[in-house]
Protein backbone atom coordinates (compact mmCIF):
# COMPACT_ATOMS: atom_id res chain seq x y z
CA UNK A 1 0.00 0.00 0.00
CA UNK A 2 1.27 3.79 -0.76
CA UNK A 3 2.05 6.03 1.72
CA UNK A 4 -0.38 8.51 -0.18
CA UNK A 5 -3.59 5.85 -0.22
CA UNK A 6 -2.52 4.81 3.54
CA UNK A 7 -2.79 8.40 4.67
CA UNK A 8 -5.15 10.06 2.38
CA UNK A 9 -8.05 9.91 5.41
CA UNK A 10 -4.72 12.42 7.10
CA UNK A 11 -4.32 14.47 4.33
CA UNK A 12 -7.63 15.24 3.50
CA UNK A 13 -8.88 16.82 6.48
CA UNK A 14 -5.26 19.08 6.78
CA UNK A 15 -6.15 19.90 3.49
CA UNK A 16 -9.69 20.84 4.18
CA UNK A 17 -8.45 22.64 7.45
CA UNK A 18 -5.46 24.49 6.25
CA UNK A 19 -7.48 26.00 3.74
CA UNK A 20 -10.21 27.24 6.00
CA UNK A 21 -7.73 28.50 8.81
CA UNK A 22 -5.98 31.71 6.92
CA UNK A 23 -2.59 32.04 6.69
CA UNK A 24 -1.45 28.83 8.44
CA UNK A 25 0.76 26.48 7.47
CA UNK A 26 1.49 22.59 6.72
CA UNK A 27 4.71 20.77 8.78
CA UNK A 28 4.67 16.78 8.19
CA UNK A 29 6.13 15.51 12.02
CA UNK A 30 5.97 11.76 10.62
CA UNK A 31 3.82 9.87 7.62
CA UNK A 32 1.13 9.59 10.14
CA UNK A 33 1.15 12.90 11.72
CA UNK A 34 0.90 16.35 10.72
CA UNK A 35 0.58 19.69 12.40
CA UNK A 36 -1.26 22.77 11.39
CA UNK A 37 0.34 26.09 13.32
CA UNK A 38 -1.60 29.02 13.23
CA UNK A 39 0.75 31.87 14.97
CA UNK A 40 1.48 30.28 18.10
CA UNK A 41 -0.82 27.43 18.20
CA UNK A 42 -0.79 24.01 16.53
CA UNK A 43 -3.07 21.38 15.76
CA UNK A 44 -1.83 17.80 15.90
CA UNK A 45 -3.51 16.16 13.60
CA UNK A 46 -2.73 12.18 13.49
CA UNK A 47 -4.22 8.51 11.54
CA UNK A 48 -4.19 5.35 13.39
CA UNK A 49 -5.43 2.50 12.20
CA UNK A 50 -7.16 0.44 15.07
CA UNK A 51 -6.42 -2.58 15.96
CA UNK A 52 -8.55 -4.66 13.86
CA UNK A 53 -7.03 -3.10 11.00
CA UNK A 54 -10.06 -1.72 9.47
CA UNK A 55 -11.32 1.11 11.32
CA UNK A 56 -9.47 4.12 11.24
CA UNK A 57 -9.06 7.24 14.00
CA UNK A 58 -8.12 10.62 13.13
CA UNK A 59 -6.99 11.73 16.36
CA UNK A 60 -6.60 15.80 16.76
CA UNK A 61 -4.77 17.75 19.25
CA UNK A 62 -6.58 21.17 19.35
CA UNK A 63 -5.32 22.40 23.11
CA UNK A 64 -5.96 26.14 22.02
CA UNK A 65 -9.65 25.61 20.65
CA UNK A 66 -9.14 26.38 16.91
CA UNK A 67 -11.60 24.48 15.66
CA UNK A 68 -14.35 25.90 17.60
CA UNK A 69 -12.95 29.46 17.62
CA UNK A 70 -12.79 29.24 13.96
CA UNK A 71 -16.59 27.56 13.40
CA UNK A 72 -14.44 24.49 11.87
CA UNK A 73 -16.02 21.92 14.23
CA UNK A 74 -19.29 21.31 11.94
CA UNK A 75 -16.66 21.20 9.06
CA UNK A 76 -14.72 18.34 11.08
CA UNK A 77 -18.16 16.68 11.77
CA UNK A 78 -19.07 16.08 8.33
CA UNK A 79 -15.67 15.79 6.38
CA UNK A 80 -16.91 13.27 4.80
CA UNK A 81 -19.37 15.01 2.52
CA UNK A 82 -16.63 17.19 0.88
CA UNK A 83 -14.94 14.10 -0.63
CA UNK A 84 -17.21 13.67 -3.25
CA UNK A 85 -14.13 12.99 -5.80
CA UNK A 86 -12.84 10.18 -4.43
CA UNK A 87 -15.57 7.26 -2.95
CA UNK A 88 -12.99 5.45 -0.98
CA UNK A 89 -12.11 8.24 0.93
CA UNK A 90 -15.73 8.97 1.39
CA UNK A 91 -16.12 6.09 2.93
CA UNK A 92 -13.08 5.88 5.04
CA UNK A 93 -13.82 9.61 6.45
CA UNK A 94 -17.13 8.53 7.28
CA UNK A 95 -16.13 5.16 8.41
CA UNK A 96 -13.25 7.35 10.34
CA UNK A 97 -13.25 7.99 14.60
CA UNK A 98 -12.41 11.18 14.44
CA UNK A 99 -11.41 12.38 18.35
CA UNK A 100 -10.79 16.10 18.89
CA UNK A 101 -8.69 16.16 22.45
CA UNK A 102 -9.35 13.08 23.74
CA UNK A 103 -13.76 12.97 22.58
CA UNK A 104 -15.55 11.85 19.37
CA UNK A 105 -16.18 14.81 17.19
CA UNK A 106 -19.83 14.45 18.24
CA UNK A 107 -19.34 14.12 22.02
CA UNK A 108 -17.16 17.26 21.32
CA UNK A 109 -19.95 19.35 19.67
CA UNK A 110 -22.06 18.61 22.50
CA UNK A 111 -19.93 19.50 24.63
CA UNK A 112 -19.89 22.88 23.14
CA UNK A 113 -23.14 22.85 22.94
CA UNK A 114 -24.41 21.88 26.64
CA UNK A 115 -21.95 24.82 27.50
CA UNK A 116 -23.60 26.93 24.88
CA UNK A 117 -26.96 26.12 26.57
CA UNK A 118 -26.41 26.51 30.17
CA UNK A 119 -24.45 30.07 29.44
CA UNK A 120 -28.11 30.64 27.90
CA UNK A 121 -29.92 30.01 30.79
CA UNK A 122 -28.19 32.91 32.43
CA UNK A 123 -25.04 34.23 34.20
CA UNK A 124 -24.99 32.21 37.18
CA UNK A 125 -23.28 28.71 34.82
CA UNK A 126 -19.25 28.81 34.43
CA UNK A 127 -17.30 25.97 33.14
CA UNK A 128 -14.29 25.55 35.03
CA UNK A 129 -12.46 22.51 34.08
CA UNK A 130 -12.58 18.44 32.61
CA UNK A 131 -12.19 15.86 35.10
CA UNK A 132 -12.55 13.50 32.30
CA UNK A 133 -12.26 12.63 28.35
CA UNK A 134 -13.15 9.53 27.65
CA UNK A 135 -14.59 9.25 23.50
CA UNK A 136 -18.13 9.06 24.06
CA UNK A 137 -18.40 10.13 27.44
CA UNK A 138 -17.28 13.39 29.86
CA UNK A 139 -17.42 14.54 33.10
CA UNK A 140 -16.20 18.71 33.89
CA UNK A 141 -17.11 20.85 36.40
CA UNK A 142 -19.13 23.76 36.71
CA UNK A 143 -20.25 26.78 39.20
CA UNK A 144 -23.67 28.01 40.02
CA UNK A 145 -23.38 31.49 40.79
CA UNK A 146 -20.56 32.20 43.24
CA UNK A 147 -19.19 29.46 45.37
CA UNK A 148 -21.49 26.70 44.35
CA UNK A 149 -19.42 24.03 42.25
CA UNK A 150 -21.05 20.98 40.54
CA UNK A 151 -19.95 18.04 38.03
CA UNK A 152 -22.20 16.91 34.73
CA UNK A 153 -21.33 13.51 33.05
CA UNK A 154 -22.21 13.30 30.12
CA UNK A 155 -22.42 10.46 28.44
CA UNK A 156 -22.92 9.91 24.13
CA UNK A 157 -24.85 6.88 23.59
CA UNK A 158 -26.52 6.31 19.89
CA UNK A 159 -30.22 6.81 20.23
CA UNK A 160 -29.58 9.60 23.28
CA UNK A 161 -26.81 12.09 25.18
CA UNK A 162 -27.51 11.67 28.90
CA UNK A 163 -26.53 14.44 31.66
CA UNK A 164 -26.59 13.70 35.10
CA UNK A 165 -25.37 16.38 37.77
CA UNK A 166 -24.08 15.70 41.19
CA UNK A 167 -24.27 18.58 43.52
CA UNK A 168 -22.09 18.95 46.72
CA UNK A 169 -23.80 18.46 50.18
CA UNK A 170 -22.83 21.95 50.93
CA UNK A 171 -25.26 23.35 48.17
CA UNK A 172 -28.55 24.58 49.32
CA UNK A 173 -31.37 22.38 47.93
CA UNK A 174 -33.15 25.19 46.10
CA UNK A 175 -29.91 25.66 44.00
CA UNK A 176 -29.74 21.67 43.38
CA UNK A 177 -33.23 21.79 42.27
CA UNK A 178 -32.72 24.74 40.29
CA UNK A 179 -29.53 22.91 38.96
CA UNK A 180 -31.51 19.50 38.38
CA UNK A 181 -34.64 21.15 36.02
CA UNK A 182 -31.66 23.35 34.04
CA UNK A 183 -30.05 20.03 33.63
CA UNK A 184 -33.28 18.45 32.11
CA UNK A 185 -34.24 21.28 30.20
CA UNK A 186 -30.32 21.32 28.35
CA UNK A 187 -31.16 17.26 28.19
CA UNK A 188 -34.11 17.84 26.11
CA UNK A 189 -32.59 21.06 23.56
CA UNK A 190 -29.47 18.80 23.42
CA UNK A 191 -31.10 15.17 22.81
CA UNK A 192 -33.67 17.25 20.09
CA UNK A 193 -30.48 18.58 18.38
CA UNK A 194 -28.32 15.60 18.25
CA UNK A 195 -30.70 12.60 18.48
CA UNK A 196 -33.97 13.74 16.60
CA UNK A 197 -34.52 11.35 13.79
Amino acid sequence: MSEIKQYAALEYVVEVLQKAILGSKVKQLAPDEIAIIDGNAAIGIKQQVERNGSTTSIVIRDKKEILYSEDLLETVYHIHKGATHDAGLKAALLNANIMINGLNIEAELIFHAIRDQFYALGDSYEFLKFIEKDNQQMKFNMTFGDDVVFELIVLNEPTAVTITAISGKAAAPAVKAAIKLDVESVSLEINKQFKAS
